[in-house]
């Protein structure tokens, strides 16, 4: 499973719940929840709408896609 989706499952969000908080377009949403990139491949735009749905800073969000997919990959 994407790093990203696994994140927004483990905090209980969804990628609609991210839309509607940001205003980030839902296919820019659903290209990151699929990417085979992990993190390497998540935008500045992504991060911060996610923050912003959890009230997080995008500095926040980032460590702790870092962590998870550290996780992950083990």
């Amino acid at each position: 499973m994407n790093v990203i989706q696994s994140y927004l499952d483990k905090n209980n969000i969804t990628r609609y719940q991210v839309y509607k908080a940001s205003g980030l377009s839902q296919m820019t949403l659903k290209h990151a929840t699929e990417s085979k990139k992990g993190i390497d491949g998540v935008s500045g735009k992504v991060l911060k709408a996610i923050a912003v749905t959890l009230g997080k800073t995008p500095g926040q969000v980032l460590d702790e896609l870092i962590a998870l997919e550290k996780l992950s990959i083990r």
